[in-house]
């Protein structure tokens, strides 16, 4: 017989026992309750691993009393075979297995039925005690950390994670951001607080806010247990400027069903964030997971995004898959309205620059509205009225349950009903002048004309401008509300909805209204109402620019283009009473190339002044999805990236320059004045230096060539494309070509408008310093084996002497796309260095 009595403090049995503190933790598939530092003896009987057996004591002198002891005091499983031992003998057998871990034992019973699984062990008990002992640092890790605005976006940051119920302590460490590692004991702590998790009973949420930051600065970060050593891998954020441009990406419905569809929506996270490396911060259109209280899907999506949104902000709002206990507010640390209700999300705002964010909770009911309360509504009323008197320029709101999509969701009664979103809450829209609504839910790609407060569409004036080398229509002044729904980020996908009630009144308000472009897969296996899973995501980079927005759409489709994004739709709004900073019409969008021949100071990428982590993007973001190859060791591949044009930024300068508009606060604004200085850099001709911005080979070679002061002439030119290499770069790559710096691929082609990746930026900058790469050297860095095995000497020989580190998290990030602001610092280092 199996008994196990758990908690005793006295020998009388006749006395009640004295319960202990459970948490509750997962083994073998199923709970297995600790009981938290007993304050008495536990006994246990592990039956019988032999013949014999008994049955259950029923003497009434025992009773209830006696029997409220014990955890486990069931019959003797052998009866079943028997009412009389004898019957029952030799039927069933026992063991126990324990384990001694510090200070937490966990013991697994097991039976062995003659008669059941052929006479295999199998569970029939599993439970612990933990002693309240210092945890191993080694053992406890700190989790699902998110980095969202809380306050003044200048001077705040609001921080969620997640840990054992073991470690209980809520710091966090920040220190500004430089080109060394972060020293986190010159650096900034703020406590934080925690509580137990409602979903996940072992686990505790952790919140902090970071206050009092400087604005247009980027800082590294840690979370975690001071005390206990318990942290974090370090991130980076960025705090908003007093003004300016700038540019973020929105996208929506990661929701996944299994951890392999999770990785792919944390994929399509590292791509956008790759190829808008500019982007300060990341709208999240709801559905983030496809159940909030399942916590584990939460550790899916955050776990396998982990690195990702240890360097972005985001910006979420609530889906109706997670409108449940507390599971959106548990996972983000927002500012929403004192006393509103969070248990099914949160609604909330903030400032950027001159635009102001609204972000609801769709997930509210009232007898006025569907989907919201009457205290939302009015707040968001008060709200924008607020931030207009304030001088807000724009207003742009984040919602899940949109009043404009193409799909499933556009006919339900909650959206087109007479209380539905597009019967009560689109016309608000309207009247409050809000230019621009970001929706989720739907999963398809879709967005409007402007929408007038009597939901009709306005036709308003349209300029035309060039950029990624087609058309972009601007709607001027629109008078009207446009809307947006940037498809799925995640898995799944919805056909477009073909239900009459719509018809053509309906889809005439739309600007694009296509089939969904994951349709051409046929239907789901699964389920044949929706095209095919995981096949096609979506995300959308979106910059302002005083009174322009633009929005360039990317697709990833994973049959096409190495699953790489591509542009589908550009567009945007300008507000002709608002000032532009920068109106010429060449002015780059969100993660774009640069513009083509002709075109003045040529570069990709806003003016936004952000300031992001050195070599920030990957090699993922070219427009066309391709681009092998090495650059610096011989390989093959198309050309991506950047465009010719006229010298990008790299003249030397002529008499005193102004100081230059997007570097304060930037981590490399030291070197950049130094190479300023120095002569063989500088800004483009509307006052940036776009520090974060890719840096071709051409554009690296003319740097470096001017920095060297190296002699005019060299090797003559062979490359099949040497007719593509700008003029005012062909002497450097020339002379780079005779110093051994450089060299061309297989193909017998240069690539001059090719970027270049860390590897590579850093096998030039050892080959020019004329130090010896040594091939027996060892590398440490956590991603050693995404080095290339030609460049391994080279990077360990640049660490060795100091002049380039990882980029966090001891990580090199190899394949990542170079910045600006890199290649000055690694050549600034390297003046240093020879000199």
């Amino acid at each position: 017989m199996i008994t196990s009595m758990r908690g005793q403090s006295r020998s009388r049995a006749t006395e009640p026992p004295r319960i202990s503190r459970k948490i509750t933790e997962t083994l073998n598939g199923q709970n297995i309750e600790y009981a938290v530092k007993p304050d008495g003896t536990i006994y246990m009987i592990p039956a019988t691993a032999g013949a014999k057996v008994y049955f259950k004591n029923q003497k009434p002198e025992l009773g209830d009393s006696y029997f409220n002891l014990f955890e486990r005091a069931e019959e003797n499983h052998a009866r079943q075979y028997g009412n009389t031992t004898s019957l029952a003998r030799g039927q069933v057998q026992n063991f126990v297995g324990f384990t001694i871990d510090g200070g937490k034992l966990t013991a697994v019973t097991y039976e062995i039925d003659q008669n059941q699984h052929n006479a295999q062990p199998f569970i029939v008990d599993q439970f612990g005690i933990m002693k309240e002992t210092k945890p191993d640092p080694v053992q406890e890790k700190v989790s699902k950390v998110t980095v969202t605005f809380h306050g003044d976006t200048k001077t705040s940051k609001g921080f969620t994670w997640y840990t054992s119920q073991q470690v209980t302590g809520s710091d966090l460490q920040i220190v500004e951001k430089s080109a060394v590692a972060p020293d986190f004991t010159n650096g900034i702590t703020f406590q934080g607080r925690s509580a137990a998790s409602t979903n996940s009973a072992a686990e505790l949420v952790h919140k902090a806010e970071a206050t009092k930051l400087k604005p247009n600065t980027s800082y590294d970060f840690r979370v975690g247990d001071a005390a206990l050593g318990v942290w974090s891998e370090t991130g980076t954020f960025r705090t908003a400027p007093e003004s300016g441009a700038f540019t973020f990406i929105d996208l929506a419905d990661t929701q996944a069903k299994a951890e392999d569809e999770a990785v792919l929506s944390s994929e399509t996270f590292a791509k956008a964030l790759a190829t808008v490396p500019e982007a300060q911060f990341v709208v999240h259109n709801g559905d983030i997971v496809d159940k909030g209280i399942k916590e584990e899907q939460w550790n899916w999506l955050l776990g396998h995004s982990q690195e990702s949104l240890l360097r972005t902000t985001l910006v979420p709002s609530a889906g109706n898959h997670e409108d449940e206990n507390y599971a959106f507010i548990e996972h983000f640390n927002v500012q929403q309205p004192d006393n509103s209700a969070t248990e099914t999300g949160a609604y909330y705002s903030y400032d950027y620059s001159n635009a102001h964010f609204v972000v609801l909770n769709s997930n509210e009911d009232s007898d006025v509205y569907d989907n919201f309360s009457v205290e939302q509504v009015e707040w968001l009323k008060q709200d924008v009225q607020k931030a207009k008197k304030a001088g807000a320029e724009w207003v742009i709101v984040n919602i899940h349950k949109g009043p404009y999509t193409t799909s499933n969701h556009a006919t339900d009664s909650d959206i087109m009903g007479a209380n539905g979103v597009r019967s009560k809450i689109a016309p608000i829209m309207a009247e409050l002048g809000i230019d621009f609504v970001l929706q989720g839910h739907d999963h398809i790609y879709a967005r409007t004309k402007p929408i007038k407060a009597d939901g009709k569409a306005a036709e308003p004036e349209k300029i035309t401008e060039m950029l990624n080398g087609e058309k972009l229509e601007y709607s001027v002044n629109p008078d009207g509300t446009i809307y947006l729904i940037p498809a799925t980020a995640g898995p799944k996908v919805y056909y477009k909805n073909p239900n009459e009630k719509l018809g053509d009144a309906y889809y005439g308000l739309f600007e694009r209204a296509e089939e969904n472009h994951a349709a051409k897969y046929g239907p789901d296996p699964s389920d044949n109402r929706r095209p095919k899973r995981s096949q096609v995501q979506n995300f959308v980079g979106i910059t302002i620019d005083g009174g322009k927005l633009t929005a360039v759409s990317y697709e990833i489709d994973q049959n096409l283009n190495g699953a790489q994004p591509f542009i589908i739709d550009q567009f945007g709004i300008v507000k002709k009473d608002v000032q532009t900073p920068n109106p010429d019409p060449g002015t780059p969008g969100p993660g774009t190339p640069n513009p083509g021949p002709g075109t003045s100071n040529p570069g990709s990428g806003s003016n936004s002044g952000s300031g992001n982590n050195p070599g920030s993007g990957s090699g993922s973001g070219s427009e066309n999805g391709s681009g092998a190859g090495n650059g610096t060791n011989p390989g093959n591949g198309s050309e991506t990236g950047s465009q010719p044009g006229s010298n990008p930024g790299t003249d030397s300068g002529n008499g005193n320059l102004p100081a230059l508009k997007d570097t304060a606060g930037h981590w490399a604004k030291s070197a950049i004045d130094k190479a300023v200085a120095a002569g063989f850099v500088n800004g483009y001709g509307d006052g940036t230096f776009r520090p974060n911005q890719q840096v071709t080979r051409a554009e690296f070679m003319a740097m470096l060539g001017r920095a060297l002061h190296l002699t005019e002439g060299g090797t003559k030119l062979m490359f099949t494309d040497a007719g593509k290499i700008p003029s005012w770069a062909k002497d450097a790559v020339a002379q780079g070509v005779a110093a051994g710096i450089i060299s061309g691929y297989k193909d017998g082609s240069f690539g001059p408008h090719k970027p270049l990746n860390r590897a590579e930026l850093v096998a030039m900058i050892v080959r020019a310093s004329g130090m010896n790469p040594d091939s027996e050297a060892e590398l440490t860095f956590k991603d050693t084996k995404e080095i290339p095995k030609w460049a391994a000497p080279y990077i360990a020989t640049a660490v060795d002497a100091g002049l380039v580190g990882g980029v966090g998290n001891n990580h090199f990030a190899p394949q990542q796309f170079a910045t600006r602001a890199e290649a000055v610092t690694l050549i600034i280092g390297l003046l240093e260095y020879v000199n």
